[in-house]
């Protein structure tokens, strides 16, 4: 019977389906104290259904579309508007309401379309958290002797990390959200302001971060389970999150916080950079590497596909990255002053050619090549790569960052040459704001494809700017809301304790 009540309440926790409360998706009376969990293996079969959700809810685009919204991409509608038809990227770079092309017309698209409108439900969200905050508190009912105090410790941590990554994705998303870390809550809860939030989030994190492994003696759980690596790094966004957004004055503490984590992260010799080889570029995105901090896993042979909104190569790219031999062009292409922008022709750079296929060309013979792993599938290939949410350099480049803020030049400029060295690429030696601009557009090299684009857009304020963006959002329409994504209607539904975004209703 014990096996039944298990299976269960897995399937109740992680459906989403057992009650109609907004943050209660466990019925209370299905708890029976130390029956809940009776084994190891009933730990872990919960706590990898907490990462399977993650991975369901983040792989159907969330992270290409933070390389496309706002992005310097244009697409060849043409003989390819059906593909692009759920996600045109035409709304992405728009202020105003992104829209769908229907064959004749462009149209609202935040209401259908499933990519869409998937970026305007934050329920699944919510499900994840209320999970996290189940296995945090049932740790201590684990009967004794089946797990040790340092794995007590560690599952703990898992569920910490779990539960503030996805409020790091909330309040990118959306701003101010509610906020509980309490397991089976029923209460309506307001939002929170977004920097409550995150303060919240910074100060459950650290409390438990050293309960984690820097990495595993299992390879199949490297990247993929939470190390102190990715927790690092998840602390790390956080924090430069809220630098962005926090008042003049309390910016330093978020970047002073920064530098400490990035010492930190650099003593661990558990995580390193690969080189750049067309070799290692594959090891590097196929996942599970020295470099990696955290990822989703995706394994054909495993049976497991990402949406093909996952990555952005999926506009980016063609034939033999993507689709059939008939499949010579891509949907879409990095405008050509950008990449001029980006990269400089005769400057030493193994990414220019590594990743990129007529990186000039200015039209649709355009390829990214970045995440080449591919399967085939009958007659086409398809991607086959993890889809990253944390590597090292990109750590490393928000420690130059947080550094340069602080005008600790010399450190900075380590932490951003430790990136281009890899790269083959020249040295910085830059100062002032030029040193913080030559950081920045590194970040845009670096993480391309990433999704990472447009969040560093908007965490920096340069969404405002021609200079660095395509379409500007105007600065009095940023303060109304306009950065945001707009929530679906149902939430409200699910919580009435809380509001919609203003700006976009």
């Amino acid at each position: 019977m014990k096996k039944y009540t298990i299976i269960l309440l897995t399937a109740l926790t992680f459906s989403g389906l057992s009650c109609k409360k907004f943050l209660n998706i466990v019925p209370t009376d299905a708890l029976s104290g130390n029956n809940f969990w009776q084994t190891r293996n009933d730990v872990e079969t919960y706590t990898n259904g907490l990462y399977a959700k993650f991975k369901n809810k983040v792989s159907g685009g969330f992270i290409a579309l933070g390389d496309m919204r706002s992005a310097p991409i244009l697409t060849t509608e043409g003989s390819y508007g059906t593909y692009l038809a759920a996600n045109d990227l035409r709304g992405l770079q728009a202020v105003s309401t992104p829209t769908q092309w229907n064959g004749s017309a462009y149209v609202p698209q935040w209401t259908v379309g499933w990519t869409w409108r998937n970026m305007t439900l934050w329920k699944p969200f919510y499900d994840i958290i209320a999970s996290a905050n189940l296995l945090y508190k049932q740790m201590d009912e684990v009967p004794a002797g089946v797990l040790s105090e340092a794995e007590i410790k560690r599952y703990k941590a898992e569920a910490v990390f779990m539960r503030n990554l996805c409020y790091f994705f909330l309040v990118r998303l959306y701003g101010d959200v509610p906020y509980y870390t309490t397991a089976l809550n029923t209460s309506a809860i307001p939002r929170s302001p977004m920097l409550q939030v995150l303060n919240s989030c910074i100060a459950d994190l650290e409390a438990v971060k050293q309960d984690l492994p820097w990495t595993y003696a299992d390879p199949s759980m490297i990247g993929v389970r939470a190390m102190r690596g990715g927790a690092i790094a998840l602390l790390m966004h956080m924090n430069m999150w809220a630098a962005g957004f926090d008042a003049e004055v309390n910016k330093n503490k978020f970047y002073t916080a920064v530098k400490q984590l990035g010492v930190e992260l650099s003593s661990s010799t558990d995580y390193a950079l690969l080189t750049y080889s067309q070799e290692d570029n594959k090891r590097i995105f196929k996942g599970r590497t020295k470099e990696s901090l955290f990822e989703l896993f995706q394994s054909f042979n495993n049976g497991e596909k990402f949406s093909n909104y996952a990555h952005v190569g999926y506009v980016l790219s063609h034939y033999p990255y993507l689709g059939a031999q008939t499949f010579t062009t891509s949907r879409g292409y990095y405008l050509k002053t950008w990449m001029d922008k980006i990269y400089t022709d005769g400057a030493p750079d193994t990414r220019k050619d590594l990743w990129f296929e007529n990186r000039i060309a200015n039209n649709n013979t355009f390829q990214f090549k970045k995440f080449a792993n591919v399967y085939v599938n009958g007659t086409a290939v398809q991607n086959d790569d993890d889809l990253i949410i944390f590597r090292l350099p990109d750590a490393y480049l928000l420690t130059a960052e947080a550094l340069a803020e602080l005008g600790e030049e010399p450190d900075a400029r380590i932490y951003l040459n430790k990136v281009r060295q890899r790269a083959g690429a020249t040295e910085i030696s830059s100062t002032g704001v030029q040193l913080k601009e030559d950081i920045y557009y590194e970040r845009v090299r670096e993480l391309m494809g990433e999704g990472h684009y447009y969040y560093d857009l908007v965490r920096t304020k340069k969404i405002c700017d021609p200079k660095y963006c395509v379409s500007p959002i105007a600065v009095s329409s940023y303060n109304a809301g306009a950065w945001t994504w707009p929530i679906d209607q149902s939430a409200l539904e699910e919580n009435p304790g809380m509001t919609l975004n203003n700006y976009w209703r």
